[in-house]
């Protein structure tokens, strides 16, 4: 079975180590819209890791940056769970209605194609909102990760 991700470059669905999560997009679907993909399989025993909705922080102006600093915030957040991009299985992203799907996709692509040169993305859902939690806030995006078993737990004491 081969597969297209982000742009409908096929590929074979592999896991990029053992234990790590699988993801593809099966031909016969569609290719993504953008940078993600359509199913990522999680190994049985992975250590799941759920990371909030996360915006800007201080609140840039602009959809991208805004954009940009969220996924950097996760990022972080993976690292103080001892997890990292690589172990992302999906994003969830809200957008405000009447922003620029467009920008948005651009900003959040271009580091997802940083994360994931090899063009494995995680799964991603897109969902415009009316608003979110603060004035100003253009995008929110949260994401599940999962950390394969054998990946070492840092001690939070």
């Amino acid at each position: 079975m081969t597969e297209a991700v982000g742009g409908g470059r096929a590929r074979a669905p592999h896991a990029t180590s053992p234990g790590a999560v699988a993801r593809f997009s099966p031909e016969g679907v569609g290719a993504p819209l953008g940078a993600y993909s359509h199913i990522a399989v999680v190994p049985s025993g992975a250590r799941w890791v759920c990371i909030s909705g996360q915006v800007g922080d201080p609140v840039p102006a602009d959809l991208g940056d805004q954009t940009r600093t969220a996924l950097a915030r996760i990022s972080a957040l993976l690292s103080a769970a001892d997890a990292a991009p690589e172990h992302i299985v999906r994003f969830t992203s809200y957008l405000v209605a009447g922003v620029s799907k467009d920008e948005y996709a651009s900003a959040r692509d271009g580091v997802l194609r940083e994360w994931f040169p090899e063009g494995d993305f995680p799964g991603h859902s897109l969902a415009f909102v009316s608003a979110l939690a603060q004035p100003g806030l253009l995008v929110e995006i949260e994401c599940w990760a999962a950390v394969p078993s054998s990946a070492p737990l840092r001690d939070a004491g």
